[in-house]
């Protein structure tokens, strides 16, 4: 059976768990906690006033926070949700989970932000920041603008505008504001909170361009500690093949953009394929194999789907037909088709491509990675492939580059496996080990 579905993105995702709680107004608060920063505007022209709302509304406005509830415990979960943008989906999600004192208040001034791979949401990262909410953190995930894009959407032509440069600048509100946020909560200045940033996928490669760009030089803007987690930003020139096979991956994006298509719908398919093995586990869909069979397919042998895959064994998840190893299966197609963003920009894909495939135009500069750096190989996904680059390119300049390799579960296996976890307790012992470094 030979199948060509291009798939990039993943379909692991969970539930979070809230408790609607009417939020008091918290400017009052903030005074002149902030220093000389003003919390209403910067340059790029982000809003933020935090309002009274309630989470009983879908959608929250642009220049309003609201307290979600409690989530676990004593660890509350807040949304913030800046505008970036004239056009309908031109926002952006901070989801915070933080251990309060009380409501609007916490003795952490330490921030966490999560950077989602390839059509995720802040569902696919909760459990883990909630986990490093409980280890003092203020742990924030950044919803990207595709997320707010319907599945009913028929028109992308908005997308034109969703350059890459457009990702950078949204990512230096969501550190910012996170800043404030943390800031507002916790009494201190937002200049002197420390952040930590974890990109997974797509997140790793945002955030690598991050700590590489002008932004991350600015005071509100700067990453202290980046972990980057199952990327390649340039393979060793020993591995030609892929190199060209990504070579050929560019050409095939730029042709689609040039002809128009801005949006890639590849998980708008998976999500249709999960709905069938959700409901119709033994229904034959494709060929011989049943819907839940097929789904398993496509997660542990991904790399079989893809005309141009990462590596030669790149998969999602380990398994086989009669199951998947590590994860819940019925959560993970059941969260699958209910919580995964349908449309994702071409122009992320574009630049994942070109600078895999050593495209003119496509680098990024190795030196102005200057933070303490933890890149993190999945064996199932990118593995020791991501890993040359930063030992060998950002290695010349940063003596505090460290990488390893965990485990061979899949490019999903940072989020929901059984022992997730075992791997977001190396990350923060990593983290203990590189605090109050400067640049």
């Amino acid at each position: 059976m030979k199948i060509q579905i291009s798939l990039i993105a993943g379909f692991f995702i969970l539930l979070s768990v809230s408790s609607p709680v009417s939020a008091v107004d918290p400017y009052s608060q903030l005074g002149n906690q902030l220093g000389n920063v003003d919390p209403r505007s910067d340059e790029l022209g982000t809003s933020y006033i935090p309002a009274l709302f309630t989470v009983s509304q879908p959608r929250l406005p642009f220049n309003e926070s609201s307290r979600i509830g409690l989530v676990s415990g004593d660890i509350a979960e807040y949304k913030i949700r800046l505008r970036v943008g004239p056009g309908e989906y031109d926002y952006i999600t901070l989801t915070n989970y933080v251990l309060e004192k009380r409501p609007w208040a916490t003795k952490s001034n330490k921030n966490l932000v999560i950077l989602p791979g390839h059509a995720l949401t802040e569902k696919f990262c909760s459990d883990m920041a909630i986990y490093y909410a409980q280890q003092g953190y203020s742990a924030y995930i950044l919803d990207r603008r595709e997320t707010n894009v319907p599945g009913n959407e028929t028109d992308f032509s908005f997308m034109q505008d969703w350059t890459f440069e457009k990702y950078l600048q949204d990512t230096f509100k969501g550190i910012r504001v996170s800043r404030i946020h943390t800031a507002l909560l916790s009494g201190k200045s937002a200049e002197s909170i420390e952040v930590t940033a974890i990109g997974h996928s797509h997140g790793a490669m945002l955030l690598t361009a991050y700590e590489a760009s002008k932004y991350d030089d600015r005071p509100m803007g700067s990453v202290d500690r980046a972990v980057p987690v199952d990327i390649i930003i340039e393979y060793n020139p020993e591995n030609s093949e892929l190199i060209h096979n990504q070579t050929q991956e560019f050409a095939s994006i730029t042709e689609s953009i040039e002809n128009g298509v801005y949006s890639d719908s590849s998980m708008a398919g998976m999500m249709y394929i999960a709905y069938l093995a959700s409901v119709e586990p033994e229904g034959h869909n494709f060929s011989e194999l049943t819907n839940r069979q097929f789904f398993r397919l496509m997660a542990s042998q991904t790399y079989s789907f893809s005309a141009y895959p990462y590596t030669p064994d790149y998969h999602y998840w380990s398994g086989d037909l009669n199951g998947l190893y590590h994860v819940d299966e019925d959560r993970l197609l059941n969260l699958t088709w209910t919580g995964a963003v349908p449309y994702t920009p071409k122009y992320l894909d574009q630049y994942m491509a070109g600078l895999m495939g050593n495209v003119e135009g496509y680098e990024i500069d190795p030196s102005r990675v200057d933070s303490p750096v933890l890149y993190i190989g999945l064996g199932g996904g990118f593995g020791d492939y991501g890993a040359w680059w930063y030992e060998n390119e950002v290695g010349t300049t940063n003596n505090r580059v460290t990488t390893i390799t965990w485990n061979d579960q899949g490019h999903g296996s940072l989020l929901i496996d059984s022992n997730s976890s075992d791997l977001w307790a190396i990350i923060g012992d990593w983290i203990d080990d590189n605090k109050n470094l400067n640049k």
